[in-house]
C-alpha cells in the first residue's frame, strides 16, 4: 500500500499515480456503480451505466429520470476520453444495452454505439459461470457491441499491463450469496506504482468470505463495494446471509483504508443502521468508510429509497401518468414527458 488516499474536489487521489472519480451511484439517485480511473498510463471506465427501477408499486418519478438523463449524459462525455471499458456483469445497471428503453434505462442503439466506440472492452465471459439471463444479454451484447468497439475481451481471471499499470480481473465470484441465482460478476484491480483500487461490483456486501479474501488479497488502498440490499430482508435476502456480510465487510474494513460503499444497500432508507457499526471499527483502525455521495462532498440523495415521499411532495401530471400507462403496455420507445 501507498500513502492514505484522500479526497480532494470529488475524486479520490491515491497520488500522482492515480486519481478515481465516482460518475453514478445509489446516494446519487440512481441505479449504479460507475467508476473513472486516470493513472498516468491509462484512464478506466468501469460499469458505465445507469438505470431505474419499478419498486412498492411505484414507477420511477420524473425527478429520477431527469436525474437519469443527466447522468447519461455524464458517463458517455467521461467515455469519449477512456481507453479501456470494464462491464462487470450483465445487468442493465452496470452496462448500456443496444436497445431503446426509457422505461428504466434510457438506452438507445446510437447512445450505446457512442459510449462504445472505439474503445477496447473487457466484459464478464458470457460462455463460463454465468446464468441464463445475463448470458442472454451478455450474448447480444457482445454480437452488437463488437461491430464498433476495437477490441472485445473475456476478462475473467485475466490481467494485462498497460506502461506502470496493472489491470486484474478476478475469476467469476457470486453476484450475492452462493449459489445464487442472480448469476456471477467479476472484479476489477488497478494498480498503479504503490497504489491499489478494487473495484468489487454487486459481491453484496460481500456475502461470501472467499470474495473478502480475495479482495485482501489485492492489498487494496481503496475498495469501491457494491453494499447488500438490506431492502430486500427478510422476505427476498434472508437475515443470516446479513449477517456473513457484516462479518466480512468488517474483515475488509480491519484492513483496507478506505472503502466506499454504494449501490444496493442506499436503496435502504435505514442503511446507516447495518453499516454504522462497521464505520466505527473502521473509525478506530484509522480508516474510512464512506459513500460515493460523500467522496463527491453531497448529501445522500436516495431517490429510490424515498420514492412514495417523493410521490407525495411533487405530485406528478395526467402526462406523465398517461406515459406510465403506455410503459405498462410495454411501449417503452416513448420517453417520459418531463417538462
Amino acid at each position: 500500500m501507498g500513502e492514505s488516499p484522500s479526497v480532494t474536489s470529488g475524486n479520490i487521489q491515491l497520488s500522482k499515480d492515480m486519481v478515481i472519480t465516482p460518475l453514478a451511484a445509489e446516494s446519487l439517485g440512481v441505479r449504479s456503480l460507475a467508476v473513472h480511473v486516470q493513472t498516468d498510463d491509462t484512464s478506466i471506465l468501469i460499469d458505465p451505466s445507469a438505470a431505474l427501477g419499478f419498486r412498492d408499486s411505484y414507477h420511477p418519478h420524473p425527478e429520477e429520470y431527469r436525474l437519469l438523463k443527466s447522468i447519461r449524459k455524464k458517463i458517455d462525455s467521461v467515455a469519449q476520453s477512456t481507453d479501456l471499458i470494464v462491464v462487470s456483469h450483465f445487468h442493465h445497471d452496470h452496462f448500456m444495452p443496444f436497445f431503446q428503453n426509457f422505461a428504466y434505462f434510457w438506452s438507445s442503439r446510437d447512445e450505446a454505439s457512442s459510449l462504445y466506440q472505439d474503445h477496447r472492452i473487457y466484459c464478464k465471459d458470457i460462455r463460463l459461470h454465468i446464468n441464463y439471463s445475463q448470458q442472454r444479454r451478455g450474448y447480444n451484447f457482445v454480437r452488437s457491441v463488437r461491430k464498433v468497439a476495437e477490441e472485445v475481451v473475456y476478462a475473467d481471471g485475466r490481467a494485462l499491463k498497460i506502461g506502470q499499470t496493472v489491470i486484474r480481473f478476478s475469476p467469476a465470484v457470486p453476484h450475492g450469496e452462493d449459489r445464487t441465482k442472480l448469476g456471477w460478476v467479476i472484479m476489477t484491480t488497478i494498480r498503479c506504482g504503490d497504489f491499489t483500487l478494487v473495484h468489487a461490483s454487486d459481491v453484496q456486501g460481500p456475502m461470501v468470505k472467499s470474495t473478502a479474501e480475495w479482495i485482501i488479497g489485492q492489498n487494496p488502498d481503496v475498495l469501491v463495494l457494491a453494499g447488500p440490499p438490506t431492502y430486500l430482508s427478510p422476505e427476498k435476502v434472508r437475515p443470516e446471509i446479513l449477517v456473513n456480510a457484516t462479518e466480512n465487510l468488517g474483515l475488509l474494513a480491519d484492513k483496507i483504508p478506505m472503502i466506499v460503499v454504494d449501490h444496493h444497500l442506499l436503496r435502504d432508507q435505514n442503511w446507516l443502521n447495518w453499516l454504522n457499526p462497521i464505520q466505527r471499527l473502521a473509525s478506530n483502525r484509522g480508516h474510512q468508510i464512506l459513500t460515493i455521495a460523500e467522496v463527491l462532498g453531497l448529501s445522500e440523495n436516495l431517490l429510490e429509497a424515498n420514492r412514495a415521499d417523493l410521490y407525495q411532495q411533487k405530485p406528478t401530471g395526467p402526462a406523465f401518468e398517461d406515459w406510465v400507462k403506455k410503459i405498462r403496455g410495454s411501449r417503452i420507445e416513448i420517453p417520459p414527458p418531463l417538462d
